[in-house]
């Protein structure tokens, strides 16, 4: 069997399952290589294992996926992924493996597909971008969480971001698209996600090579807009897709902070979405 790396992120929620993933690989006699390193020095390991294993797996949530993907696009490594984090929706949505025995299995059987990824200004992302006011929301959870776990972190963020948020002009230009909103809520997909009553939100796919548009059609989020929308009383918020690139102008802004797979970054406008078809090669 061939050597492959094991790629911790210490910061994950769930880093202290590590222990159990490998005490299992050891008893399989499984040959790796384990890393542990601290979220600032992520990319730095991935970019040296690239060098040295066909196959890299990765522990931590969407944001640690997203930096392994950001250099395994497009060559020939095999990433895996460890669903340590605290929401693991790539891994759920893609129907990954979960569970210990069936990560074992997924190695030992080397089963592969290739999924599509997105990029905006070359970085890449796996799952959505977010401009307005997700990354406000983003930012104030990563401080709420330094004083309640993740997940309760997004209950006083999500009010406070609800009470003061910006809106936005958005130019959004395509080959197929071409129009302008003032919003506070602007999101691009990788694939296009379908939603369900009540709150049921995901891809069925990830090879259908398409962005998927989402927007608050008009002013700002408010808590009736959400509650409305899920119940489908009213029907505040417009789907678009496109398969080809997209470039999005903000009205007087040469820089404006954006969500990638849930971490916030600045980066220059206009801001170029590309679909990348075919580009990740996923251990399944």
């Amino acid at each position: 069997m061939a050597k492959f790396a094991v790629v911790l992120n210490k910061n994950a929620k769930n880093a202290a399952q590590i222990d159990a993933y490998l005490d299992a690989f050891d008893k399989e006699k499984i040959d790796y290589q384990c890393y542990q390193v601290e979220s600032k020095d992520l990319e730095n390991q991935i970019k040296q294992c690239l060098t040295e294993f066909p196959i890299i797996l990765v522990g931590g949530g969407d944001g640690t996926i997203r930096t392994a993907a950001q250099w395994c696009a497009n060559t020939n490594i095999i990433l895996g992924v460890l669903p340590l984090g605290t929401m693991n929706h790539f891994a759920k949505e893609l129907g990954l493996p979960l569970t210990i025995k069936e990560i074992i299995t997924s190695i030992k059987n080397k089963d592969t597909m290739r999924i599509d990824l997105a990029e905006v200004n070359g970085k890449i992302f796996v799952n959505n971008s977010s401009i307005g006011f997700y990354p406000k929301l983003a930012k104030k959870r990563d401080y709420y969480s330094k004083y309640y776990p993740k997940f309760l972190s997004y209950i006083p963020s999500f009010l406070q971001t609800l009470r003061y948020h910006e809106t936005f002009s958005i130019t959004t230009k395509s080959n197929e698209l071409n129009f302008s909103v003032h919003t506070s809520f602007f999101m691009i997909s990788n694939n296009l996600y379908s939603y369900q009553f009540p709150a049921t939100i995901g891809r069925d796919s990830f090879n259908q090579k398409n962005l998927g548009i989402y927007f608050l059609k008009r002013g700002k989020l408010s808590l009736m807009k959400v509650i409305n929308h899920i119940f489908r009383r009213a029907n505040h918020f417009e789907i678009k897709s496109s398969k080809t690139p997209i470039k999005i102008e903000i009205e007087n802004r040469d820089h404006i902070n954006i969500s990638l797979d849930g971490d916030t970054i600045s980066m220059e406008t206009p801001l170029i979405y590309r679909c990348l078809p075919d580009s990740l090669q996923i251990l399944k």
